[in-house]
């Protein structure tokens, strides 16, 4: 073992290298955040940020994980949020580093785990060569599908990717052995690596048990029909399911919770809305041969010019998989044309799981694995097999022909079309380059150390060249500057409430540096009577799925919604006391507080507080925003289903006082004089429980979509509510003795392995 390892590190050593080269500027100064340069926003910022700041700070007060975030849409479950990685180990490290160094340090690690996998993947199950082994692991890490969504600040659909390639080495590990000891032993890496998928992103999850099936069924297609085995297909099914049901064991702390959300959002894409974002034919041709940025991370799809020329190289009746790999890739274009072939709808319709996908593009994550195990395969051909005298003047005629052709063509649009510029020159020189040192390779003219380097170099320029194009570095101040003087004046009102915007003019990292809470918010999950209700709140009655709340549709968030007046007895019912715009607005019901900066911030004059006990009481109605619409007052009424107790007191409201908030907990006291319902301005969901007095009371909803406590007694109360769902309890319990059992079966092969003799 050590023998190799010493032959494969220097190999390892260059691909860190080349990875490390693209985030120079975060490793001169670990605090710079990752932005993209085709975008004024970064999701590390957006989406990550505010959550990795909130479990460090709950960390740090020895409240634990929090399992619900109290910052955007009034309030949602974050144990159910892949994107919070609560679960996944190393997110854990928020609790003890600096946020922004180990954003970076996140990149860094899964662009240099999944190329790492592919390079282990050629070398041990494919039999590749060092050399050719790197240059595959250089096009999966430098492949600019990856990069850009890395530069877009997809930090945990970035680590998914980076275990991708694991569970496939897995894969090809678990169907190529023949003891059961190796078996289990691939199994147990394909478990955990597939359960460190579930914890980060669910997209390259569904790719990946899609991706094993495949892979075992051509495992036995390539025995033929004469030798094909139904029980040995029987067995690596068995296997393989055994696998998936280790992975949601290891990943069932993730996954209940996960699963338990599906049944309340709203994320049921229409046909439309799941070909979002898939590529036309020529869009298809510009992305893999003349990249550019401007249509954005989803819709960049570029694995390399070189590569690309490489890989139909890797063909080769010596390695079947060889095969597999280009099926992969062609089902990718296909599939990455989304309504332009049949494909997607079919999958869309009938395989389980592709209804929740957007972004059909994304399935390049899959076709640059593809792509660099073929063009890996390509290069140990180049520099190991005799190249027959018609092959040599094949490539020959190819490298002057088609060399030819890219250089003129590439020259001619460097000149001509400037946003193509850099694309073009690349066209120009790469491409014969390419060409050329295959040319020479399949003549013996260079020696096969010479091939992998020259080619691993042109793979190198050709890939970090555009990557590098996608990437800017800005400091943490300039991140969290916009909206900033407007967010350090709300922080500074006194009391618990919350914040709407309609023009985006508070985003959600500059929020939640202030310690604001916002009843809008960017996420792509939601929850589906919040998207109900702020649709009517908003006054934009789109209740449809959007990423942002509010809806801001086609227009210009700063702008789309000026003319749109917001009701704000529904706005002031989730405790929103402030609306922040970025344009004057005159609806009866605000009132002008401040001009900050840019920034016009109102006082919603019908604002209620965080908490208050009703005492009347109405039946939930089929209508029921029109219902809350009605109400005179919504604070004297509570709104609830049959079976609760109904009050008929004239009483109005009552006070109730918070007297600690935390993401998980939340303490309050009231004094009432007869019995009533304690609404509090929260988002029902199921998993919070409550104690009155120290007695279980049930957590209810009430008026559609907020949490109420019946209190029975007159009297002082003391109220705790906690959030602690069943789903992140038994799951994590799962979890752990998942992990438990992965130990123990590690330990044992370890054993077993140290006591066998050579040959065994």
């Amino acid at each position: 073992m050590w023998p190799r390892f010493k032959r494969d590190a220097p190999y390892l050593l260059l691909l860190a290298a080349a990875v490390l080269v693209l985030f120079w500027p975060a490793l001169a100064n670990p605090f710079l955040v990752l932005h993209p340069t085709f975008g004024q926003f970064s999701d590390v910022m957006v989406i990550h940020w505010p959550k990795a700041r909130l479990l460090a700070e709950s960390c740090h007060a020895g409240e634990g994980l929090p399992l619900w975030t109290p910052l955007i849409l009034s309030g949602m479950p974050l144990a159910a949020n892949q994107l919070a990685m609560l679960f996944y180990p190393p997110a854990w490290l928020f609790c003890l580093l600096p946020t922004e160094p180990l954003f970076n340090g996140l990149f860094i690690f899964h662009l240099l785990l999944g190329g790492a996998g592919v390079y282990i993947l050629l070398r041990r199950q494919l039999a590749v060569s060092p050399p050719a082994a790197l240059l595959g692991g250089l096009t999966f890490s430098l492949n600019a599908k990856w990069l850009a969504h890395a530069a877009g600040g997809h930090v945990s659909l970035v680590g998914a990717i980076g275990w991708l390639a694991w569970t496939v080495l897995a894969a090809h590990g678990l169907l190529a052995a023949k003891s059961w000891r190796r078996r289990l032993g691939w199994a147990l890496l394909a478990a955990a690596t597939l359960a460190l998928q579930i914890t980060t992103h669910t997209l390259p999850v569904i790719y990946s048990v899609y991706l094993l099936g495949a892979m075992a069924v051509w495992q036995h297609l390539q025995a033929g029909w004469r030798n094909f085995s139904a029980r040995h297909l029987a067995e690596s099914a068995l296997w393989l399911a055994g696998v998936g049901v280790a992975a949601a064991m290891l990943g069932a702390a993730q996954l209940l919770p996960l699963l338990e959300l599906a049944g309340y959002s709203n994320r049921v894409l229409s046909p439309a809305q799941a070909a979002e974002f898939s590529v036309s034919p020529a869009q298809l041709l510009a992305g893999l041969l003349l990249p550019s940025s401007r249509g954005g991370h989803e819709l960049i799809i570029y694995l390399g010019l070189a590569p690309l020329l490489l890989a139909p190289l890797g063909l080769g009746r010596r390695n079947r998989w060889s095969w597999f790999y280009a099926g992969v890739f062609i089902f990718a274009v296909l599939f990455a044309l989304g309504p332009a072939t049949p494909l997607h709808g079919l999958f869309y319709r009938f395989a389980p799981g592709f209804g929740w996908v957007r972004t059909p593009a994304r399935i390049f994550f899959v076709a640059g694995l593809a792509v660099a195990l073929l063009a890996g395969l390509a290069a140990e051909r180049l520099a190991t097999e005799r190249w027959s005298r018609r092959s040599q003047a094949w490539l020959s005629r190819l490298a002057v022909g088609l060399g030819g052709v890219a250089l003129l063509a590439g020259l001619g649009l460097a000149v001509s079309v400037e946003p193509v510029r850099r694309s073009a020159l690349a066209l120009a020189l790469i491409v014969p380059a390419t060409l050329a040192v295959m040319a020479l390779a399949s003549r013996r003219w260079l020696s096969a150390a010479l091939t992998g380097g020259l080619l691993s170099v042109l793979i190198f320029i050709d890939l970090a060249w555009f990557d590098t194009s996608l990437l800017r570095f800005v400091p943490p101040e300039q991140a969290l500057a916009p909206g900033r003087p407007a967010a350090e004046f709300l922080a500074r009102q006194p009391g618990l409430f919350r914040v709407y915007s309609p023009s985006y003019s508070l985003p959600m990292q500059t929020a939640a540096a202030a310690h604001l809470q916002l009843a809008d918010g960017v996420e792509p999950v939601h929850l589906a009577v919040v998207d109900e209700f702020m649709a009517r709140a908003g006054g934009y009655n789109e209740p449809g799925f959007s990423v942002t709340i509010p809806n801001f549709g086609a227009g210009p968030i700063e702008s789309a919604l000026k003319n749109t007046p917001p009701n704000l007895k529904l706005l002031g019912l989730l405790n929103v006391r402030y609306l922040a715009a970025a344009f004057p607005m005159a609806w009866p019901g605000l009132k002008l507080h401040s001009k900050v900066d840019n920034t016009f911030v109102y006082t919603n004059t019908l604002a209620l507080p965080r908490a208050w006990v009703a005492h009347q009481t109405e039946p939930a109605q089929a209508d029921w925003l029109d219902q809350l619409d009605a109400l005179d007052n919504p604070a004297d009424v509570a709104v609830i289903d049959a079976g609760w107790p109904q009050l008929r007191s004239t009483r109005p409201a009552s006070p109730a006082r918070i007297t600690r908030f935390a993401a998980n907990v939340i303490e309050l006291e009231a004094d009432i004089a007869e019995p009533g319902w304690l609404i509090l301005s929260e988002i029902w969901y199921p998993g919070w429980q409550a104690t009155v007095n120290d007695a279980p009371q049930p957590v209810n909803r009430v008026d559609g979509l907020l949490r109420g406590v019946f209190l029975a007694q007159p009297g002082p109360a003391r109220i705790v509510l906690e959030y602690r769902p069943w789903t992140v309890v038994w799951g994590s319990r799962l979890s752990l003795a998942g992990a438990a059992l992965l130990g123990l079966a590690v330990m044992y092969l370890a054993l077993r392995m140290a006591t066998l003799r050579p040959g065994e």
